[in-house]
């Protein structure tokens, strides 16, 4: 019995001195004295990988090994900010970033934590990138939020130019961009940037800008063709919505775009009225008065029981001879009078018109919204707050460049 128990507490003692020598903790950089060590790059590349859902493979995890130390060194000059200016972060509000992450990622509520630590991903790894973020949201809005005016020629510079470009097409894009500064010899920029390209879909670029993108984050954004340089232009143009466009090289790095949408943007004409609308259409003849009679019958009656723009779209999907649905948002100037004549007799919104005849077939439409007036201070407003987001996220990357310059930082070999 005694031999039992010796052999067993002898192999407890290997496997665990076994399990101490096979994970050597090093030091491999220090950020003011604050040390980062290779089993925190190894967590945060982890979580980079769980958190974009993409396969765990070596060469990759080599490939952005110095792109996520970069990460781990700003996360710890952020928080190390923040404590010079007193600035905190509560549980509940880590807590609510946890929640946000649950969503993006489709976990059920309260289940990351104890998902990520089987997947040997420690719960103080997600905090520290929460928290880092929120401090320096903080950070920015301390220093930056409540100082930053914008000129009133410059306004009017570029509501000026928003106007001469209106009627354009309009491209609604997100980017993954990569730096062609890399502090990785033995990995360029555009190894990088492929590697991420081979990984990336329209389902996981978001979290991947999020994760590897350098810079500002560029998601969801609007853009005209004349904002755009000419190469990053001669490929979107090419996309169809959906599609993801190889890496396009530029003069500040390397990009990768999603096209999320397109539309060709309108004229834009001061005290114009845009009415946002929906129809109903029959085909038919003016000679056939009996059709007619029958198709106003089936108006009313829709009338009565249609209060809605979507309950319209539905009552076309089951009503056979009728076609129709959304017409968009429509100018005065582009309507039919017949149309305009309808409109500006007091029709509601969500109350089927009374019928309109025209040569194609009879119609009857309906307000989705409110008429709108096209104001140039409420455009003037909008450009404003733009030009305030860009000079405050501008703000805070000369702020992160000028405390990464004053910070001590030694990088030992990774």
């Amino acid at each position: 019995m005694k031999k039992n128990i010796n052999y067993l507490l002898f192999l407890f003692l290997f496997i665990i001195f076994n399990k101490l020598y096979a994970t050597k903790i090093e030091i491999i950089a220090k950020v003011n004295n604050q040390i980062i060590t290779n089993m925190d790059l190894e967590y945060r590349l982890n979580l980079a990988i769980e958190v974009s859902n993409i396969p765990n493979e070596i060469k990759f995890r080599k490939q952005i090994r110095q792109q996520i130390l970069d990460l781990l060194i700003d996360e710890n000059l952020k928080i190390q900010e923040a404590e010079k200016y007193g600035i905190l972060v509560s549980s509940a509000e880590v807590y609510s970033g946890i929640s946000k992450l649950e969503e993006n990622l489709k976990l059920p509520k309260d289940s990351l934590i104890k998902n990520f630590r089987r997947k040997n991903i420690p719960e103080i790894v997600i905090y520290n990138q929460i928290r880092g973020q929120l401090l320096w949201n903080k950070i920015i809005s301390y220093r930056f939020a409540n100082n930053i005016s914008i000129a009133n020629k410059q306004t009017e510079e570029a509501l000026q130019n928003f106007i001469k470009s209106s009627g354009e097409v309009e491209y609604n894009i997100s980017e993954i961009f990569i730096s062609n500064s890399s502090n990785n010899l033995e990995y360029s920029s555009e190894d990088k940037i492929y590697s991420i390209y081979n990984k990336v879909n329209p389902a996981n670029f978001t979290i991947l800008a999020q994760q590897f993108s350098d810079g500002a984050l560029n998601i969801n954004n609007w853009y005209r063709e004349s904002a755009l340089n000419l190469e990053t232009i001669k490929t979107i143009r090419n996309l169809q919505i959906g599609d993801i466009s190889e890496p396009i090289k530029t003069n500040s790095g390397l990009h990768i775009y999603l096209l999320n949408d397109k539309r060709k943007t309108k004229k834009i004409i001061e005290n114009e009225t845009l009415y946002n609308l929906s129809q109903i259409f029959f085909k038919t003849t003016v000679a056939n008065k009996n059709k007619i009679q029958d198709i106003e019958t089936k108006v009313s009656n829709l009338r009565e029981n249609i209060k809605s723009c979507s309950q319209l779209e539905e009552a076309i999907t089951k009503e056979v001879n009728s076609s129709g649905g959304s017409l968009g948002t429509l100018s005065s100037k582009s309507l039919d009078k017949r149309f305009l004549e309808v409109l500006e007799d007091n029709l509601q919104v969500g109350q089927l018109s009374k019928t309109i005849i025209t040569t194609e077939g009879i119609h009857s439409i309906m307000l989705c919204e409110k008429a709108k007036t096209v104001n140039l201070d409420e455009i003037r407003k909008n450009i404003e707050q733009k030009l305030r987001i860009e000079k405050i996220n501008n703000a805070a990357n000369l702020l992160l460049n000028s405390i990464r310059q004053r910070a001590l930082i030694e990088i030992n070999s990774i």
